[in-house]
């Protein structure tokens, strides 16, 4: 055999030489990518890579500030903080969301798609931990904290939370916090002072004063393991909290209107005539506060909302009423300032009031007799006011209403307030395509008819009345300056005839608000009954064989002392019957309160009269 055949031939050793070349190239080409890529990462986007391989060793977050206290005009504390422990998540370092978002809501008991839902929107915000659920029990807490360490990115922080002390009390007026909404959140932009979870105010003094309540964030930098687990704190800044808010209201004042009221649906205002400071404010029926500061099931949601009552809603600057019998009050300021009418004049109610082929009655079906202004006031005598009515026209009546500060918001701080109505003859055209008629120029004056008011802007303008025409904007916020709107200058004379009336309202025999006359300090007011379905007639005093939905709404409207008055109160009960029957009282209390306080009355004698 040929021992040549063994030897390798020339064409072999060529193939090994190219292969051998192609994988140097191709080692040389790798080499030359890892290097560029090297390249790329240390030089030209050194200092990016930089900061991720930072946050994936250090997190920096933010400290939510202590929010400021809300205190009442004598410093009493209305809505304080209190410790509170709440979960959080940094999206960042969750790699199993459904696992981690199904064992955190079989603790929580809470939907899992809610979790979830959560923690991917906090993924748009990176490094920003995010609350999942505040102020959980003990029990939770607990809960969860034996499995952190198999929750990468989980955490529970101590904080503080909302503690409003009155509850229910003072809900509609220091409103409520709740988390704020994406919409909120886009609306804030990049440099947004929050982030989702936080609370915002979302109505009331809250609202109102959030940027001085809420405080500024602080920041703690921390290193974390490989599982986001923290280590130790690197730097820390300490927050800065919200300040303090003064109010004017006086919480003595709140909790005696809201224990007179009982929980009826209704509102009560009161307010310092002679600066325009709201001293108490109340609606009800209420709700509690603190069920907003943690997110709320949809049952207990649905609940609020559909209640008939109606429990979110502020009455006090948005229910709208007809104003009744106190709306006479400033008919006879117009009649008297026009000239229409002198103290003397007398008119002759038989009971009820013709005008062309209409009659109007006259709540007193006997009649009155013969009545001048001031007793017109103190009865109430419909056909008086009939008569001053038709003198007047709409026209007149329209633009005093005005003037005082019907038809448009009061003012006052809060944003959501409604303006009520102030009818016209362009309006009614506007609003029916038909013209003014003479009959409703005679219903116009008794309150009746078109006009619509809240508690508040009746409050307003009786305030007007009885401090001399001063119009004053009212104010809840202790650092806001009185602000007189204008002056009606109502001539000394003109406005005795109308306290005269108004103090025998309550002081006279045949007042009808005599019922609440306290022989201690003098008062004065106006009762007020508003037909709420026409044709319905109770056969007892307080109305309750009617339907609820039927009765009369009940207005009173007091003040003291007469002469000076210092205290105005205005109280609406709905379908609440008799407004001397019900509503009156409501005052009272309310203005016997306010002497308790001064020291005036023996606090002791109050509790056993009531």
């Amino acid at each position: 055999m040929n021992s040549t055949n063994n030897i390798p031939g020339p064409h072999i050793d060529d193939d090994l030489k190219w292969k051998a070349k192609i994988f140097m190239a191709f080692i040389f080409c790798l080499f030359t990518v890892l290097l560029l890529r090297l390249l790329n990462m240390q030089v030209f986007k050194g200092s990016y890579y930089e900061g991720l391989a930072r946050n994936n060793r250090i997190r920096i977050i933010s400290i939510p500030a202590q929010r400021g206290q809300i205190l009442d005009r004598n410093f009493e504390v209305l809505a304080d903080n209190r410790p509170a422990y709440n979960l959080m998540v940094m999206p960042e370092d969750v790699s199993d969301v459904s696992s981690i978002a199904g064992r955190l809501a079989e603790i929580l008991e809470c939907e899992e798609a809610e979790i979830i839902e959560k923690i991917k929107e906090g993924k748009k915000r990176p490094y920003n931990p995010v609350a999942l659920a505040r102020d959980i029990s003990f029990y939770q807490m607990a809960s969860i904290e034996t499995q952190l360490y198999t929750m990468p990115g989980v955490s529970i922080d101590a904080t503080s939370e909302r503690d409003y002390v009155l509850k229910e009390l003072s809900a509609h007026a220091l409103g409520f916090l709740g988390e704020i909404s994406r919409r909120q959140l886009e609306a804030f932009g990049p440099k947004s002072p929050y982030a989702p979870g936080d609370l915002i105010g979302k109505s009331g003094v809250e609202s109102i004063c959030e940027e001085t309540l809420r405080g500024t964030k602080g920041v703690r930098i921390f290193e974390v393991d490989a599982l986001g687990r923290k280590i130790h704190v690197l730097d820390e800044r300490a927050p800065v909290p919200g300040k303090d808010v003064v109010l004017t209201i006086d919480k003595r004042l709140q909790l005696a209107a809201c224990r007179s009221l009982g929980g009826r649906a209704g509102a009560v205002v009161a307010i310092a005539p002679s600066t325009g400071e709201i001293l108490a404010m109340v609606s009800s029926p209420s709700f509690d506060p603190n069920l907003f500061l943690s997110p709320m099931t949809p049952e207990t949601w649905k609940e609020i909302i559909e209640d008939p009552m109606h429990p979110l809603e502020n009455r006090s600057i948005r229910g709208q009423y007809s104003p009744g019998s106190v709306f006479k009050v400033l008919i006879a300021a117009l009649a008297l300032n026009s000239g229409f009418v002198t103290p003397d004049d007398k008119v002759y109610c038989p009971g009820s009031y013709s005008l062309g082929d209409s009659t109007f009655k006259c709540w007193r079906k006997e009649g009155h007799g013969h009545v001048d202004l001031a007793t017109a006031l103190t009865q109430s005598c419909d056909v008086y006011f009939y008569v001053l009515g038709e003198r007047l026209g709409i026209d007149r009546i329209s633009s005093f209403c005005q003037d005082m500060g019907l038809g448009r918001p009061t003012g006052i701080e809060f944003r959501d307030e409604l303006a009520g109505l102030v009818p016209t003859r362009e309006w009614k055209q506007k609003r029916f395509k038909e013209p003014w008629q003479k009959g409703e120029s005679v219903i116009t004056a008794i309150g009746q008819g078109f006009t619509l008011v809240t508690p508040l802007q009746i409050a307003k303008v009786m305030s007007g009345i009885v401090n001399g025409g001063k119009v004053i904007t009212p104010r809840i916020l202790a650092s806001t300056q009185m602000t007189q709107e204008r002056n009606l200058n109502i001539r000394e004379n003109e406005l005795a005839v109308i306290l005269e009336g108004l103090k025998a309202v309550v002081e006279a025999d045949r007042g009808t608000g005599r019922a609440i006359k306290d022989p201690r300090f003098t008062m004065g007011g106006k009762t007020g009954t508003v037909q709420v379905v026409r044709g319905y007639t109770s056969k007892l005093p307080d109305q309750s064989d009617l339907p609820y939905k039927i009765r009369d709404h009940a207005w009173f409207f007091g003040f003291s002392p007469v002469e000076n008055p210092e205290i105005l109160v205005v109280a609406i009960v709905e379908h609440g019957g008799s407004g001397s029957a019900i509503a009156a009282p409501v005052v009272r209390d309310v203005i016997h309160e306010y002497y308790v306080s001064k020291g005036v009355i023996d606090e002791q004698v109050c509790q056993d009269n009531r």
